[in-house]
């Protein structure tokens, strides 16, 4: 599922694994926090969780990065892999820090049909779901 079999030490989470979201717990064992980052693309929602997709300049998409410790990395991998199913491709992107700090960390792109999806344009996935939320019940 990688792009040309490039690999990484981290990985960059955009909706339902972040903190404070459905699936975070899904990344322990195996991945520690590094800190808030953003990456260029676009961020779609597709109903109960978002896409990643390919932007134009400019676009970013904002989220978290994390570390891939340990012996458990690769089946934190394989697991996620198969939570995120064939409609998403691990591909290994450039992440930046919220200091600027560059690197490389893999990301699970969209690979559906993007057309009349609704465009996330803050790029924050959570951010977008508490503000659409009703008071109580938000990520």
């Amino acid at each position: 599922m990688e792009a040309g079999g490039a690999t990484s030490a981290h990985i960059f989470v955009y909706g339902t694994l972040r903190r404070g979201a459905a699936m975070h717990a899904l990344l322990t064992p195996g991945a520690e926090w590094v800190g808030r980052a953003r990456m260029r693309g676009r961020l779609y929602d597709l109903g109960h969780f978002p896409g990643f997709a390919d932007g134009r300049a400019g676009d970013w998409v904002q989220g978290e990065l994390y570390r891939l410790a340990g012996a458990d990395s690769a089946a934190l991998l394989d697991s996620l892999d198969r939570y995120e199913g064939t409609a998403f491709q691990r591909e290994v992107r450039e992440a930046v820090r919220d200091g600027g700090e560059r690197m490389p960390a893999y990301v699970y792109v969209f690979a559906g049909p993007l057309r009349g999806r609704r465009r996330i344009a803050s790029g924050d996935y959570l951010a977008d779901i508490n503000r659409a939320a009703p008071a109580g019940r938000r990520a």
